[in-house]
């Protein structure tokens, strides 16, 4: 019986990663304030946390993040996937990720405050190094959709994320007009239900995900440019 021929399988070789961006220093040193969370009035699933960046960093990241190949989002959206018109960058960033977490007040805020510290659907261990950058300019948009929550490990720590965190990094006073991230509580789109959460220079959005997702759209931009940066909270796997 004759022998086979070996099938070895030559496989491309994978092209290695991008190195991460040369991210902007905090400067100057975070937080510039003392860092109040508020739990939006009209549900316990969004939480906002003002002047998280100061208007002069704020000022300093999107120059640089201009800088950066910014992708425009497919026209046509995969099967199930919600219409999403804007332009954004996404690198995997731990380094970048931990400096959010630990040089910025978040993780204190996160862990220690006594209104919001049993909120996060577990224990908070950091967050998701995958960054994103999202700049919307006139015409874009996000349609209603909701964010799923991720598997993942951090620090060999197996986690999950359980909410969103959105960065403004541009409002009105840099000429954004339009551009509201708006949830609907009842997982239908009504105006007369609609809790729109204006844009504001440097402010932290906190939403929650997952299982327990709001319904929610990025409005239009009217004029100017919304720019945005975007990771996750990840809690502990039990």
């Amino acid at each position: 019986m004759a022998k086979s021929k070996s099938s070895k399988s030559s496989a491309p070789a994978q092209a290695a990663p991008p190195p991460p961006p040369s991210w902007p220093v905090f400067k100057p040193p975070l937080p510039v304030v003392e860092l109040y969370p508020e739990l939006h009035p009209a549900t316990s699933n969004l939480i906002l946390l003002s002047s998280f960046f100061p208007r002069s960093l704020c000022r300093d990241y999107v120059a640089f993040l201009k800088t950066l190949p910014l992708q425009t989002t497919p026209s046509r959206p995969k099967k199930g996937e919600a219409v999403r018109v804007n332009d954004r960058f996404q690198i995997d960033d731990p380094a970048f990720a931990l400096r959010l977490w630990e040089t910025t007040g978040l993780k204190e805020v996160i862990l220690e405050n006594e209104t919001i510290k049993d909120l996060w659907g577990g224990e908070p261990v950091g967050l998701n190094p995958n960054i994103r950058i999202y700049r919307y300019s006139k015409g874009q948009y996000f349609d209603c959709h909701y964010d799923d929550s991720n598997y993942l490990v951090l620090d060999s720590v197996p986690v999950k994320t359980t909410w969103t965190l959105l960065l403004y990094l541009t409002s009105s006073a840099e000429g954004c007009i339009g551009g509201e991230t708006v949830f609907y509580p009842h997982d239908r789109k009504s105006a007369a239900e609609e809790i729109a959460v204006s844009l504001e220079t440097g402010m932290l959005l906190l939403h929650k995900h997952g299982d327990d997702c709001l319904l929610h759209e990025g409005r239009e931009v009217q004029d100017g440019e919304k720019w945005v940066l975007r990771t996750d909270l990840c809690v502990r796997r039990g």
